[in-house]
């Protein structure tokens, strides 16, 4: 009873996860063909999806088909002590208890990254799908105020709270940064508590949104010159997703990225994005030569959304969604 309770106040009434590799792009097939259930469940004519875990939908209908979504190695979160302890207590009690339970029954698992295609393809038919955001891409004209004297330089930082340790080796490459350039300001999620010396700094600016909609929607008209994904060598942090190079390519950055990170392959450095290794150091001389060139940052901006683009697209979704739900095609009148 108690376990059930606090199961469902760790979950929320919306889901990144949902929507980046449902919704946005199939949102349409929300009508006769697909109920959502809950937050994380969809129902068809032949199947169930769940994405990541069932709370909030009750008893799961029966169905032909058994769809599982993951888009985190849970199995890994739950023991990496680097996490925040309520995430890993979210990941203890909702998403381990439903993967274990799901995984056996599933007929198909779907997955975001080859860490975990790899991991789940010896046990259930295995299908990797990019994530999808329905905004588009940012167009590139804020650097030409970067470029004006005085034109200020902004830097962003957009991973959620689980990225809490990844956010602590960034404090002081902010702090060198906002200590050296006076036109240099740092953008973060409202859900990141500040350290001492941040709080009131007045070229620290939150992102709106303590959850993920209104996070998305504080998003949506901002831009920013650089984004910043630092990813520690961490157990959790083997599987994660492409999300970022989609994201940090709506928002128009130029991207800085770990080079230990699997998905930066995907960068070719120095033109469509900066893949570092984890020292502090590193980071803040890249990015203060960015600061001093904002023409060569919107290069590797150019760069980064010629990658990103293809990534991101919608149909390989929708092709994805209606061959394992079973929709069919609108008839034309």
């Amino acid at each position: 009873m108690i376990d059930n309770l606090l199961s469902r106040l760790l979950s929320a009434t919306d889901s990144p996860s949902a929507d980046l590799y449902f919704r946005n792009a199939c949102g349409d097939f929300l009508d006769s063909q697909v109920q959502q259930i809950a937050p994380t469940v969809f129902l068809s004519s032949e199947a169930c999806l769940v994405v990541r875990h069932a709370m909030r939908s009750g008893p799961l209908p029966m169905r032909k088909r058994l769809i599982y979504l993951l888009d985190d190695d849970v199995e890994a979160g739950v023991e990496d002590m680097s996490l925040p302890f309520l995430y890993r207590q979210k990941l203890r009690m909702v998403e381990q208890p439903a993967g274990r339970n799901l995984l056996p029954r599933a007929d198909i698992a779907v997955v975001s990254s080859p860490f975990l295609e790899q991991a789940l393809s010896p046990h259930v038919r295995t299908h990797r799908l990019m994530p999808y955001w329905s905004e588009g891409f940012a167009p590139l004209d804020h650097f030409d105020r970067a470029l004006l004297p005085g034109g200020r330089f902004d830097i962003a930082y957009l991973g959620s709270f689980a990225h809490r340790n990844d956010l602590k080796f960034l404090w002081p490459v902010f702090a060198n940064l906002l200590a050296r350039f006076d036109q240099v300001h740092v953008h973060l999620p409202q859900r990141h508590a500040l350290p001492h010396g941040f709080e009131r700094h007045p070229r620290v600016h939150r992102i709106d949104g303590a959850g993920w909609t209104e996070y998305r929607a504080g998003l949506s008209d901002r831009r920013f010159h650089v984004a910043l994904y630092p990813l520690l060598d961490t157990p959790f942090n083997q599987a994660r997703s492409p999300n970022k190079l989609i994201e940090h390519a709506v928002v128009g950055a130029a991207p800085l990225y770990s080079a230990t990170w699997r998905e930066a392959e995907r960068i070719e450095h120095g033109v469509s994005g900066l893949c570092l290794p984890n020292a502090p150091h590193a980071w803040i001389d890249a990015i203060a030569a960015l600061i001093r060139e904002p023409d060569r940052a919107r290069q590797i901006a150019v760069g980064a959304q010629t990658v990103a683009s293809l990534l991101h697209a919608p149909q390989p979704q929708r092709a994805l969604w209606r061959e394992l739900l079973g929709i069919r095609e609108r008839s034309v009148a």
